[in-house]
């Protein structure tokens, strides 16, 4: 018997080991084994630009992994086309996997992040580089440019002003000016060490309101996602970004940098967390940050309360009143991520605030349905499943703000809000700068 049983199990073995010895050869990754190389057919898929079987073959190559070793793998794959300068189909590669797999549209952000703050080095173009870069996943790819522009060459007032004003191929172009200054928020934090006043500063040499409101929001995001660890920063050389011109330049990932080595910060140390005060940083910082701070706000709080909305909610009515509606709106956003933009639930998750200051939560949250893929008839689809006139109203009217966002063509935007429930047509094309007349159920503020 026991002969039998011995012999039973080095035939499974056998099978197994023969089973991971072909899915090896075909380049499939293995748990627990190094990452193979890239199959070599990948050259035929970059001669053709074809993004749908770039994505096929990073499925093929990571289908056998889970959780973090597959996000691992497909990170692999992606830099791999990155690093042979095929930004576009890795691009893609990415829209296609996240339509694919509900963990790489929940960790998508990341990924598009770290494949704009590997696509550039000092030796590229930064216009021509951040141009290869597209809207998925809430603009990722362009931020993760201006991080690594940044962090090769530094934050000096006359870089930080010209980066997105100067460079040609952003400065005619609302949309990818915005996603630029966004951008530089992120990258002034990283450069300051998590100082995110001396970065609110930098912010401000950019020289006119809207660029600065813009840069305020990236600066709050990275504020948070740096807290917890999970920002993504380039690898460089311990050495002047202006010694490193003409020298080989090492492959830049999403780790770390190593900030004892940088030049030491002469403002006052900031803390990342106060734990005492869930309204921390907003409730220190200068006024003219605040409606910008509070929009970032919830996923601070919920770091204490956990994912309880209701109390999430019962925070932000702790705020000054002429912040509360901010505050809810990065309910939204937040409740949007968590959700993984499942409409049912986040509608769910955004009815448990008070009513007065709910809509903004709704608000929040279809920006951000309709940030993550850029396409407005996501929008239109999540306010069409809501109920009450208030809220409702105020969801056409943000679709309407994000069309005039993505669209500079009025025609486009009349074409986008055509799509809207009847009943609040106007209410889109209000928001789409369309009709000066204000919707009524549209509420103050």
């Amino acid at each position: 018997m026991l002969r039998k049983i011995g012999l039973t199990v080095l035939i499974v073995a056998a099978i197994i080991a023969g089973a991971g010895a072909y899915f090896r050869v075909q380049g499939a990754a293995l748990p627990g084994l190094p990452l193979p190389q890239v199959p070599g057919r990948l050259g035929a898929i970059m001669a053709s630009g074809d993004s749908v079987a770039a994505a096929n073959l990073a499925t093929e190559r990571c289908r056998l992994l889970w959780g973090k070793t597959r996000r691992a793998c497909y990170e692999d794959f992606l830099l791999d086309l990155v690093r042979k300068d095929q930004v576009r189909l890795a691009m893609g590669a990415l829209a296609l996997l996240g339509q694919r797999d509900p963990q790489v549209r929940r960790f998508g952000h990341d990924f598009s992040h770290v494949i704009g703050i590997n696509a550039w080095t000092p030796d590229k173009d930064v216009g021509a580089t951040y141009l290869q870069c597209n809207e998925l996943f809430q603009s990722g790819c362009y931020h993760g440019v201006i991080q690594a522009v940044f962090a090769y060459r530094g934050t000096d007032s006359a870089s930080v002003a010209s980066l997105c004003r100067d460079t040609p191929g952003i400065r005619d172009n609302a949309w990818l000016r915005f996603q630029c200054v966004h951008g530089v928020g992120h990258g002034l934090v990283q450069t300051y060490t998590m100082n995110l006043p001396h970065a609110l500063a930098g912010c401000d040499m950019l020289g006119d309101p809207w660029s600065g409101e813009s840069c305020y929001g990236g600066a709050f995001m990275e504020f948070i996602v740096g807290g917890r660890g999970q920002s993504h920063h380039p690898h460089l050389p311990v050495m002047a970004a202006d010694s490193m011109a003409g020298m080989d330049h090492p492959g830049m990932d999403h780790g770390v940098m190593d900030h004892e080595q940088m030049a030491a910060d002469t403002w006052p140390a900031f803390k990342p967390r106060d734990r005492a005060d869930l309204l921390y940083p907003c409730s220190v910082l200068g006024e003219r940050y605040q409606r910008s701070c509070y929009q970032m706000q919830a996923g601070l709080i919920a770091e204490v309360t956990g994912l309880d909305f209701a109390k999430v909610a019962s925070v932000c009515d702790t705020a000054p009143e002429r912040h509360r509606r901010a505050c809810y709106q990065g309910i939204g956003t937040y409740v949007s991520g968590v959700t993984s933009r499942d409409p049912a639930e986040s509608i769910r998750m955004c009815s448990l605030g008070a009513p007065k200051y709910r809509p903004w939560c709704f608000v929040g949250l279809v920006k951000n349905f309709v940030d993550v893929t850029a396409n407005t008839d996501d929008g239109i689809v999540l306010c069409k499943r809501l109920g009450p006139r208030d809220i409702a109203t105020s969801c056409y009217v943000a679709v309407g703000e994000e069309a005039a966002v993505l669209y500079p063509a009025m025609e486009r935007r009349a074409v986008a809000c055509a799509k809207a429930a009847p009943q609040y047509l106007d209410a889109c094309r209000f928001g789409a700068g369309l009709s000066a007349q204000r919707p009524d159920g549209l509420p103050g503020g």
